[in-house]
């Protein structure tokens, strides 16, 4: 069961050497020994750790740090319910010791054997044949009836659990849990509280020992045998009910087909091998010899998922508070679930999760020192350059793998796991730059990759891609409305072997006035059916800018750029004004090749297909070679702002 480990999280982590001292004395562990602790990634409540020594491993489990909720993570009661049921032989790892003391690990904690087995996470059991699944679920329902059917006395757990009226407690706790810990209001676990409360059982006089949180997964199963080994985390249990046990386990042959938000919670309807629901009350009841009609089983199952959403809301308040045992807290919940809406893949709350993580890490914490460079240099020729602390942040994000994440073919994301990350993102002006996501570059490579030819792609979306260049995008322009596209008056039309672009071009986002941008995209007319992309390249601008003088040069033959346009007077990128002419405003086109189309041009459409105007006709995208020009008159520094992307 090693490989269901990691290494220990920051958050968890305590003294190695004072817990080794207390084990010296308590435990057979030598000072001399090397021990090597490592976290099991399961234990969403209490942080669980496999302690290896040379001579022995051992299982330690420990109240996680941080605020609490009053009467959760008592390690105490799992110590003493395992303790009282492996002396009468019932399947538990012995438990070892019990410490109090927060001086050894900074929190109470207690030590067992490790058993070695069998752990599946996943209900659906891939991997095993249809046989070995019924074989393995009847082995857990076997252990259910001999848990449900000891004799309380024996165990000596006086004072263990209330007893009596266990379902009308269980619904008030958890409404009390939840309500403590949601972190917005959500109508149906108000519905479904009142309605639980409502309709308890009129008899809830039946007492055993209940487990609290019997799944598939809080089973070691024998390693090559479909025997129980032993039943894990004890944290939920208490003395009530049997059948909120039952209906527990039952709850995910109703959970619906399409909600797998992780696979400790996924549906089993349709897996072949698995008991059917009669089945398994069928093979519980006859092991404890009860009759097998079970009165208001919706009620127990109803209880159960309203308990499961109080469990995960609690698991997702510690994950927001840091505190969370398990590092997939965060997956169990994943925004509006309402017939299957808005879900993400696994790949992307994983991907997800890594950039809330790199951004509280890493990205927030630059912020000051940003906001600081830019205000220090916003008057100097500097405030083009981006500050070392994002480029050092860029190098971080690459190494992490989190780079390029908008475009699927590469990021392997769906567009709505990339909407969640561009939300987490945008909580800092310059984090989409730290991932390469920012915009407008992120909609010109998607242009690039999907309709550029091999040396388009070589020449443009390659350095994209790495982060080498920058490129803008013009579409506003000062006399229409532009945000409506079939408004543009900026044209291209053909002239033998080039194309002649003609218009003005403002608030153009993305150009910054600097030394990065090498490409611009020009939103123009074809025609008056049909509008058109071109895109300029900055080829032979150096990487340093190149002098003033040949900028000046390049200008004059036709694309001039007018003064940086400052949005709210905000720092960090600029919005640009420009002019495709020869000689001034007013006198306004410019060439460019035909290698620099992407797609085929006819006489009347390009085969772009990505987007059409209201008439129908595609929009073509071409490339134009420009030049950029500073201007002296520039004020301020102004905000990146993408108006029309």
């Amino acid at each position: 069961m090693e490989e269901l480990t990691t290494p220990v999280r920051q958050q968890h982590k305590f003294s190695v050497e004072r817990l080794q001292r207390y084990l010296s004395v308590k435990a057979r562990v030598s000072n001399n020994d090397t021990l090597t602790i490592r976290q099991y990634s399961a234990g969403q409540s209490n942080p669980t750790f496999l302690i290896q020594a040379p001579s022995n491993s051992y299982v330690l489990r420990k109240k996680p740090p941080g605020e609490l909720m009053p009467g959760a993570h008592k390690v105490d009661r799992e110590y003493r319910v395992q303790k009282a049921l492996f002396s009468v032989g019932f399947p538990v790892p012995q438990p070892l010791l019990y410490c109090s003391d927060f001086e050894i690990i900074g929190t109470e904690f207690y030590l067992m054997e490790h058993v070695r087995g069998r752990i599946f996470r996943d209900l659906r059991l891939p991997g095993v044949s249809p046989a070995e699944r019924t074989a393995l679920y009847v082995a857990a329902m076997e252990v259910l009836a001999k848990l449900h059917s000891l004799d309380l006395a024996s165990l000596n757990l006086k004072g263990y659990g209330k007893g009596t009226g266990y379902c009308k407690r269980q619904v008030s706790t958890w409404t009390k849990q939840y309500t403590a810990t949601a972190h917005r209001d959500i109508p149906a676990m108000n519905e479904l509280s009142n309605w639980l409360m409502k309709n308890l059982p009129a008899n809830d006089n039946e007492v055993t020992l209940v487990h609290g949180d019997f799944r598939l997964d809080n089973l070691i199963f024998h390693p090559t045998e479909a025997r129980v080994m032993a039943l894990l985390d004890w944290e939920l249990s208490t003395t009530g009910q049997p059948l909120a046990d039952l209906a527990y386990f039952l709850m995910p042959h109703y959970w619906p087909t399409g909600l797998n938000i992780i696979s400790t919670m996924g549906s089993l309807k349709g897996i072949e091998g698995i008991p059917t629901v009669s089945d398994l009350i069928s093979i519980y009841c006859r092991c404890r010899g009860i009759p097998s009609a079970l009165p208001q089983l919706n009620f127990y199952l109803a209880m159960a998922i309203f308990k499961m959403g109080g469990i995960a809301q609690g698991i997702y308040a510690r994950h927001l508070l840091g505190n969370a045992s398990a590092p997939n807290a965060a997956e169990l919940v994943t925004g509006p679930t309402m017939d299957g809406l808005f879900l993400q893949t696994a790949k992307g709350r994983a991907v997800l999760q890594q950039v809330k993580d790199f951004m509280r890490q890493y990205v927030l914490p630059a912020q000051e020192g940003v906001a600081e460079y830019y205000s220090k240099h916003a008057q100097s020729p500097q405030r083009w350059h981006s500050p070392k602390v994002i480029e050092d942040l860029k190098v971080k994000a690459r190494e992490a793998g989190l780079w390029n994440l908008f475009l699927p073919s590469i990021s392997g994301l769906s567009q709505l796991d990339y909407a969640y990350i561009a939300e987490e993102t945008g909580h800092c002006l310059f984090a989409p730059e730290v991932f390469n996501c920012q915009a407008p570059d992120t909609g010109n490579m998607e242009v690039l990759h999907m309709y550029g030819s091999e040396e388009q792609k070589r020449k443009w979306l390659e350095p994209l891609l790495r982060g080498e260049i920058r490129s803008c995008f013009c579409m506003t322009e000062p006399d229409v409305a532009s945000s409506d596209a079939t408004n543009i008056e900026c044209s291209v039309r053909r002239d033998e072997d080039n194309y002649v672009i003609n218009g003005k071009k403002w608030w153009s986002s993305g150009v910054e006035c600097d030394l990065h941008c090498r490409l611009r995209v020009y939103m123009s007319w074809v025609s008056p059916k049909s509008l058109s992309k071109v895109l300029g390249s900055l080829e032979d601008v150096s990487p340093e800018g190149g002098s003033n003088e040949g900028i000046e040069d390049r200008v004059n033959a036709g694309v001039g750029q007018g003064q940086p346009l400052c949005h709210l007077d905000s720092l960090i990128q600029a919005l640009a004004e420009f002019t495709v002419s020869h000689e001034d405003v007013d006198d306004v086109h410019c060439s460019t090749q035909l290698d620099h189309v992407v797609g085929q041009l006819s006489e009347q459409e390009y085969s772009h297909n990505s987007q059409q105007d209201t008439q129908g006709a595609p929009l073509p995208v071409s490339l134009h070679p420009s030049c950029t020009a500073q201007c002296p008159s520039y004020q301020g520094v102004a905000q990146h702002h993408d108006q029309e992307r």
